[in-house]
């Protein structure tokens, strides 16, 4: 795979065409690509259209069925392209020059590829250009930037900031372009200088050059954009607008033109730039707090926090001048980026436009695109500001943190300092899946860059341990202590990077320049050398250690599996002398259990509750005696009944005469109801020797 192909994109027919369709001379960095939801857009010159292609689909293992799309306006394209922009719903893109806008409304897309109307070849757009009778007639009026507005509910409304000192804002509304307002940020140019179209105002850095939105702030004056209920504060995106003197103003716009905007500025600053110096591009990075870089033609980038004035301050100030902005921009860096790979040790006094570019991927990388290439640039302290904003590390001291030097990397280079011949950078888009750089040169060449999203590997935080007073710590332990993976990247750390070379001039170059390349080329891969070797020592030092600690830890396995046996061997005795302690504890609780019975039984005194048991007995006793007594009484009456009634059965018999029948049944009656009490008095004696346990 090539290595400057990481997306293998060149193999497509759609980049065949651009590099066939590229007009020769491009001298002028642009901007004729952009990619949004994996769709990528670019300019065909030849047939003044738009080429799409879903790059997503293209990568996919079906990638041999998806063909690009040719987006073709209904209106003309009567100026010189020089910018892509598509909004994030991917339903509107904008082609932009210096001399006219053309907005062109793109239609659905469907499935299976994600291409537009079922996948035709041509696709018709429905265009508008704004005011093309004000950009493509006037020769003093000229486009400088496009961009959509981020609080658009639809996002339909354009902001466009004109050279003459004008933001206007554009709306899209039921297939209809709606100029809304204009907006004055500065004086309006009146004169322009002799045979030129420079206006005396652009040469004195009083024409804005380049507008970013911030992030979005809460109005409490007005009502919301999203929120229909009054006690609700709306949204408002404060507008940054830079001047080539390098002066920022900044104008709320809504979308809704429910207030009137009002400019103020400029926004005070620690640093003043340096009249030489020429503004050209301005970006505002999503990080909290908001960071502002500010970018110059002749390669310095300058870095700068937005924060709000001190209230006594800000009334200061405000008594002064009215429109006295309530933030200011504290400058903490600035980075010189080299136009142009330098082979000599002349100063390269090469001074071009530079455009940057945000990394959604990372909020504290971004990349600067120019006429000599493509740099990327990373702030290194904004992670430690923002745990310092959240109160995370108060201890840390603030210039510890503005200490760490950000990191500028010359990815890409098309120009040398000793030639005059430029490639410049006519087309750039970040492309996140995955996250890598597209970027189309004026040669036609293609180049895909893949791109890390972390700096290094995810460290685990380490706990802290309080070392004890007079304990010397370890060099081994503090070595292993260290992130090794810092370590490294310390060692490999390096002052200068060899970048890809796309120069220009059709590969016609001097011996001279050759060897001033290769000479630079083969100090700079020295350099990577020593740090790779100084790695490769260290990397080994850490295998010897790390084998000596696993040497020394397998032996303390060892010690601790013997050690484990004879405690396993020391538990199963504990366990069986355990059982035959508890089984004579259970029979010694038993002796002394009856002990205790027999101790109990022969106690000189009884207790009370004994006491009074005693005395039922006695009383239950006394009645057995008194029911004994009578039971006795009962038998004799009935031994004697029997005896006599033996007798009067006896004389009955020798009467002749028989008795009558009312005298034998009271006989009968009183015969029973003695029987019947006699077996009454029985069960009770049974139920009292029950009782006493007499049986």
């Amino acid at each position: 795979m090539n290595y400057t192909d990481y997306l293998r994109l060149n193999e497509l027919k759609i980049f065949k065409n651009v590099r066939n369709s590229l007009p020769k001379g491009l001298t002028k960095s642009t901007n004729l690509l952009t990619v949004k939801d994996g769709v990528l857009y670019t300019w065909d010159f030849a047939n003044n259209c738009v080429l799409t292609l879903n790059v997503k689909a293209a990568r996919s293992r079906e990638g041999d069925n998806v063909s690009h799309q040719n987006l073709l306006p209904l209106l003309p394209v009567l100026f010189q392209p020089e910018f892509l922009v598509a909004n994030d719903t991917g339903t509107l893109l904008i082609v932009a020059g210096s001399s006219g806008i053309l907005v062109m409304e793109l239609p659905a897309r469907y499935p299976p590829y994600g291409a537009f109307e079922n996948n035709k070849d041509v696709v018709y757009c429905k265009s508008h250009s704004l005011d093309e009778r004000l950009l493509f007639c006037s020769e003093v009026i000229k486009v400088r930037r496009v961009r959509f507005h981020p609080g658009s509910p639809k996002n339909a409304h354009i902001l466009v900031l004109t050279s003459d000192n004008t933001l206007r804002l554009y709306a899209i509304e039921n297939s209809t372009a709606i100029s809304l307002a204009a907006y004055q940020i500065g004086e309006t140019p009146l004169g322009v200088f002799p045979g030129t179209k420079t206006s005396y105002l652009a040469a004195f850095g009083e024409v804005g050059v380049d507008f970013d939105f911030g992030q979005p702030e809460l109005d409490l004056d007005t009502k919301s954009l999203f929120i229909k209920e009054k006690n609700f504060s709306s949204l408002v995106w404060p507008v940054y607008v830079l001047r080539g003197d390098g002066s920022v103003y900044t104008i709320n716009i809504p979308a809704d033109q429910k207030t009137k905007p009002t400019v103020t500025g400029p926004l005070p600053r620690n640093t003043r730039q340096d009249p030489q110096e020429e503004a050209c591009s301005i970006i505002c990075l999503n990080t909290n707090p908001e960071v502002v870089c500010i970018a110059n033609s002749n390669g310095t980038i300058y870095h700068s926090t937005l924060l709000p004035i001190e209230e006594e301050e800000y009334a200061k100030l405000k008594s002064e001048t009215p429109n006295t902005p309530q933030k200011e921009l504290l400058c903490f860096e600035s980075i010189e980026l080299e136009l142009g790979l330098s082979t000599t040790t002349e100063d390269n006094a090469y001074t071009c436009p530079i455009f940057l570019h945000k990394d959604e991927s990372r909020p504290g990388r971004y990349f600067a695109t120019h006429s000599a290439g493509i740099h990327s640039v990373s702030i290194t302290c904004l992670k430690d500001l923002q745990i310092y904003i959240n109160g995370s590390t108060e201890n840390q001291p603030m210039d510890d943190i503005f200490n760490q030097e950000s990191k500028a990397e010359y990815l890409v280079c098309t120009k040398t300092s000793a030639s005059e011949n430029t490639n410049p950078i006519i087309g750039f888009a970040l492309y996140y899946e995955p996250t890598s750089l597209i970027a189309i040169l004026a040669d036609g060449n293609l180049l895909s860059l893949g791109i890390l999203t972390a700096e290094i590997l995810p460290t685990i935080e380490e706990l802290e341990v309080e070392d004890k007073k007079g304990d010397v710590p370890s060099p081994l332990k503090k070595m292993l202590r260290d992130p090794f993976d810092h370590n490294i990247q310390k060692l490999l750390r390096r002052s200068s990077n060899q970048p890809i070379l796309k120069l220009g001039g059709e590969g016609k170059h001097s011996q001279k320049e050759c060897y001033e390349l290769l000479q630079r080329a083969s100090q700079v891969f020295r350099e990577y050398f020593e740090n790779h070797a100084r790695a490769r020592e260290e990397i080994e030092k850490r295998v010897k250690a790390l084998q000596m600690m696993k040497e020394f830890q397998l032996k303390q396995i060892d010690n601790m599996n013997a050690e484990k046996h004879a405690l396993r061997e020391k538990a199963e005795n504990l366990a069986e002398k355990y059982e035959d302690i508890k089984d004579k504890q259970d029979e010694m609780m038993k002796r002394c259990e009856k002990l205790l019975v027999v101790v109990s039984q022969k106690g000189a005194e009884p207790s009370d509750s004994e006491k009074e048991y005693l005395k039922e007995l006695e009383l239950y006793r006394d009645k057995i005696e008194k029911y004994k007594t009578s039971i006795e009484k009962l038998k004799m009456k009935v031994k004697y009944q029997k005896i006599q009634i033996a007798n009067w059965k006896a004389q009955e018999e020798r009467k002749v005469s028989q008795m009558s029948e009312t005298h034998s049944n009271t006989i009968k009656n009183n015969l029973k109801e003695t029987s019947e009490k006699i077996q009454e008095m029985v069960k009770e004696l049974n139920e009292y020797k029950e009782r006493l346990h007499l049986k």
